[in-house]
């Protein structure tokens, strides 16, 4: 609980601020990377804004951060890092979205959150170095913009609870039963209806910018983890709100809008944006989540990336239609659209796997018949002009975690699409 108190206060009293004058890091420079100096120079030149970016999620990286049980020797994880980054901007890349926080745990040694089995083989582990930082360090070599990827409210299972130190707010909340942590199914989550959560949650955003040089925090599509009513049912009706609905989405709002505040209490520069699940017309009522509102009032989000999962021949949200009804619910011109592209249903495609969910048969079998469904995804977004970048999930259906070499289940589809990455593709 010391650890929490501390960076609660250290966030409402602005002491996580960056020092009065301080500047970041001079950007490094190798003069071995003769292919990296000539795409910077391209990408300089063509004046490129548009955000064409990869997720890192903890299931990308854990095989990078560990080996043989324990962490990778930090020579070899500077390798891979540097293999990963050359890979990326090789293919035209820009941005990567780092995950940071996927469950009430840290990729790095927090004073907020207990340090994450991806990074230290168990909880209640330990760490030699901050495999962060020099990822970070070699992605700003590399010139790649980096944001900081958390899940908010999504923690670890029971078992797993009982393995983190206590004096963590998670750990101390859990084991004293006052409703802030709640279980569901076989998880557990933070029920953001306390102020207390919300500030925590804040706090930990507020510590990834104080400790590193990010271009931002980025949020991803873990709102409220059920609708059954007695998730919250003693909250709620100690709240004055008649409908519960309205009760949860407005605790939604109320923790967006304090990280909003947060990110940008580190400068104007800095950006806050969430990754919503793409279908949305069923936001609002299925994870209490008013992305509308966010998308047209100031003070939520810079940017929203819906993750727009779905073929061309998807029964309920086909890809054009979905976009542009996306496109449209933008309205704030201080917010920009970026979109999700899922590269795991073509690698999963290639193996015959359904896409369950997609309603006919035909939108079923969409990613196994069809292999250039990235590419047409990809020349939609650039023929619509209120879309400004997209993010592919993840690098390891993409490429090789180790040697960069391209996913042979996604060759094909990658032939098709590879080109469309390069700046030169967007001609506006």
């Amino acid at each position: 609980m010391e650890r929490f108190l501390g960076f609660l206060l250290a966030l409402l009293f602005g002491s996580l601020l960056p020092a009065s004058g301080e500047k970041a890091a001079p950007l490094l420079t190798y003069s071995r990377m003769t292919f990296l100096e000539e795409q910077i120079q391209g990408q300089e030149q063509a004046q490129d804004t548009y955000v064409r970016a990869v997720w890192l999620s903890q299931f990308d990286m854990h095989p990078i951060y560990r080996d043989g049980g324990k962490q990778r020797a930090e020579t070899d994880f500077r390798q891979i890092s540097e293999t990963l980054c050359q890979t990326l901007v090789k293919d035209g890349f820009n941005t990567v979205f780092l995950q940071l926080r996927p469950n009430g745990d840290s990729l790095y040694e927090s004073e907020v959150y207990p340090l994450s089995k991806y990074v230290a083989g168990v909880y209640g582990g330990s760490i030699e170095y901050d495999a962060v930082a020099i990822f970070l360090e070699t992605a700003r070599q590399y010139r790649l913009s980096v944001q900081g990827w958390i899940n908010p409210l999504r923690l670890v299972t029971p078992e797993e609870m009982l393995l983190l130190p206590k004096g963590y707010a998670v750990r101390d909340w859990y084991d004293a039963g006052s409703g802030q942590v709640k279980q569901v199914e076989d998880r557990l989550y933070l029920d953001p209806s306390y102020p207390e959560v919300r500030e925590l949650i804040a706090a930990g955003a507020a510590e990834i910018l104080e400790k590193y040089d990010l271009d931002g925090i980025h949020m991803d599509d873990y709102f409220y983890p059920t609708r059954s009513e007695r998730f919250d049912q003693a909250e709620f009706l100690r709240s004055g709100y008649e409908e519960q609905g309205d009760f949860r989405r407005d605790n939604i709002n109320r923790m967006v809008a304090l990280l909003y505040e947060t990110v940008h209490s580190f400068g104007e520069d800095k950006l806050f944006g969430i990754a919503p699940a793409g279908n949305l017309y069923s936001l609002a009522e299925g994870y209490y989540a008013d992305a509308e509102k966010w998308c047209a009032e100031d003070g939520y989000i810079d940017y929203i990336l819906p993750q727009l999962y779905f073929g061309f021949e998807n029964a309920y949200c086909p890809f054009d239609r979905i976009l542009a009804d996306w496109a449209d619910a933008v309205t704030n011109p201080n917010v920009q659209l970026w979109v999700g592209l899922d590269a795991a249903k073509a690698y999963l495609g290639s193996q015959g796997e359904l896409d369950t969910f997609a309603g006919t048969e035909e939108g079923k079998t969409e990613w196994i018949r069809r292999k250039d469904i990235l590419a047409r995804s990809l020349q939609t977004l650039y023929g619509d002009e209120r879309v400004s970048g997209y993010c592919f999930y993840s690098y390891a259906f993409l490429y090789d975690r180790f040697t960069g070499d391209v996913a042979e289940e996604v060759l094909a589809e990658y032939m098709g699409f590879a080109p469309l990455l390069q700046p030169s593709s967007v001609t506006r």
